[in-house]
């Protein structure tokens, strides 16, 4: 796989007026600027977690120690925290790496290791090497990978020799997203940093140049990266996409419906992941979009975002984000109806040993308000039957259909058959 870390040329692929436009073919800049990976670790032996054990309880011994380095093989410096964290009980870092280790086995749905790469390293010396070099020290600490999940991923694009105010993109009403949070930073003299999305995905633009006059570590780094001989002598724009589980779990390949889940699948899927950014999941438009109508469709791409949505990365685009089917569980339904049902028949002070009454007021409840609901509004009736029944019928799982108690799983006449009062269904 080859995700650039030196500036490469691109060539622009619109010539299409805007708001939001560039101007001539930047110079440009593509790669991961963060990664997780959770893993779980089959250890042959504990000497390992002895070591960083022994080392953290020293820590704890002393008054202001925070830290201390750990000596082993393998290639990476890292420095032993103080303290662990909620899920980990352990906390390693090497300037930008963090490693968080626990105690459990490798059976558990709970990794006992995650690696966060972050941004200095993803560029160089890269977060492919780092991770082939995490994988053989956990071999040399006789430890086995037996899977690995990606929690998050940022995919980021710097534009060399664009300035953030020559694009024009503050004014919300351009953009098209299915998010409906916008944020900006802004100083007295320019835009800062414009932000779509919060949480499991997030778009940021924002001027790079300006972030790294505070992060004097990273300079050098991303000098190195853009090809120039100082990182202020030109304007720096980054464009990056922040994803975490929730979301790439459910960008799936259309022939498997298997979704990114590993390393390996994150490697071969960021042409995917890019375009269901770029294409389903923001654009930004020619002219003002009305939000309010029913084909945004037919909005016409700015010349800026076609040239970012054409934007090469590796691996397939064969994948389609879908939306997480909720499961509809037919017998916990059944237990909140039933309980449901004995609360409201409880407000009509019944004999707790009269059956027959207590039935009777349920189903006179349930009668008079669902046909009340479709005298009143006959429309929104069906329109709601049929959310539900798409709900029910189209999403629920395999595992809840072969359930004897779902309805599916049964040859039922409709409406479904009475039940006798020790629960089986008459024949």
């Amino acid at each position: 796989m080859n995700v650039d870390k030196k500036a490469q040329k691109v060539k622009q692929t619109a010539e299409v007026g805007g708001k939001a436009s560039i101007t001539f073919p930047p110079t440009l800049a593509k790669n991961l600027d963060k990664l997780k990976v959770c893993f779980w670790i089959d250890w042959k032996n504990s000497i390992f977690l002895d070591e960083i054990e022994a080392i953290k309880q020293a820590l704890q011994n002393t008054e202001n120690l925070q830290e201390q380095p750990f000596q082993n093989p393998g290639g990476f410096l890292w420095n032993v925290q103080r303290t662990g964290t909620r899920m980990f009980n352990y906390r390693l870092s090497s300037g930008d790496l963090f490693l968080l280790i626990n105690k459990r086995t490798c059976e558990g749905n709970v990794p006992n290791m995650m690696l966060e790469i972050g941004s200095e390293s993803c560029w160089s010396p890269g977060f492919e090497e780092i991770f082939y070099n995490f994988t053989r020290w956990i071999s040399v600490l006789d430890g086995k990978i037996i899977k690995n999940q990606v929690t998050e991923v940022h995919l980021a694009v710097d534009l060399i020799g664009t300035h953030i105010e020559s694009l024009d993109i503050r004014d919300k009403r351009f953009w098209i997203t299915k998010s409906h949070k916008f944020a900006s930073i802004e100083s007295p003299r320019q835009l800062e940093t414009f932000s779509v999305g919060k949480g499991d995905i997030m778009m940021r633009i924002y001027d790079k140049v300006l972030e790294l006059r505070y992060s004097a570590a990273k300079q050098a780094t991303f000098t190195d990266s853009w090809g120039v001989e100082k990182y202020d002598e030109q304007p720096v724009t980054r464009l990056e996409f922040q994803l975490r589980r929730e979301i790439l779990k459910n960008i799936k390949n259309t022939e498997t419906n298997k979704g990114i889940d590993s390393y390996e699948d994150l490697c071969d899927s960021l042409s995917a992941i890019w375009r269901y950014c770029t294409h389903s999941w923001v654009r930004h438009c020619l002219e003002p979009v009305d939000t309010g109508n029913n084909h945004q469709s037919r909005a016409e791409t700015s010349d800026f975002w076609n040239f970012i949505s054409a934007i090469p990365w590796e691996g397939d685009t064969d994948r389609a984000k879908e939306k997480p089917r909720p499961k509809k569980d037919y017998i916990a339904l059944r237990k909140q109806f039933l309980g449901l049902g004995m609360t409201l028949a409880a407000f009509h002070n019944i004999s707790t040993q009269d059956i027959d009454h207590i039935i009777n007021i349920g189903k006179h409840i349930i009668e008079e308000d669902m046909l009340a609901f479709f005298v009143t509004d006959e429309e929104e009736f069906y329109r709601r039957i049929d959310k539900k029944k798409r709900e029910v019928y189209e999403t629920v799982s395999p595992v809840h259909r072969l359930k004897p108690d779902h309805p599916s799983s049964h040859f039922y006449p409709n409406p479904y058959p009475p039940t006798d009062y020790q629960g089986d269904f008459h024949v």
